[in-house]
């Protein structure tokens, strides 16, 4: 019996923490969304799924990279900006999936056209913000810890 609650309280906090991850998205001025569910991590078939939520619009208009807040010269107060983004994309879902042993990364958002990338990625590759690669890079991370150490993408080399 102590043996089930503990695996019920590791279980729980374990999504708990994954719903607090962020889910990198595709665009470095744009919001992240927030993690939803992650499995199979350094597996050939890793998962994870993310959505917006309202706080994901709120550190988004705080940091207003596109100057429609007052405070940084637009005309919408932060609530309003919150409110504007929560009608409009409020329902946003999206889902990586990842072969880690070969490298790959799919990522479906929403709207807009699949992603896909191979890593290790070609030395000359543009992996700027204006790239959309960061992102990607991040989730393949997640994703894929022990390929990205691999591939020289993670941050403590």
């Amino acid at each position: 019996m102590r043996t089930s609650l503990v695996s019920i309280v590791l279980f729980t906090l374990t999504i708990s923490a994954a719903q607090a991850a962020d889910f990198p998205l595709a665009s470095c001025s744009g919001w992240d969304g927030t993690l939803v569910s992650r499995t199979g991590t350094d597996s050939s078939a890793a998962v994870m799924e993310g959505k917006v939520t309202q706080a994901n619009f709120q550190e988004y208009c705080e940091r207003d990279p596109g100057g429609e807040t007052t405070a940084h010269g637009g005309k919408l107060t932060v609530k309003k900006c919150v409110a504007k983004y929560t009608r409009e994309n409020g329902k946003d879902t999206f889902r990586s999936t990842a072969n880690c042993s070969e490298g790959t990364l799919s990522f479906e958002p929403s709207a807009g056209k699949p992603w896909r990338v191979t890593f290790p990625l070609p030395e000359n590759s543009d992996v700027s913000c204006a790239s959309g690669m960061p992102p990607l890079i991040e989730q393949f991370r997640l994703l894929c810890p022990q390929a990205a150490r691999e591939f020289h993408l993670m941050d403590d080399e």
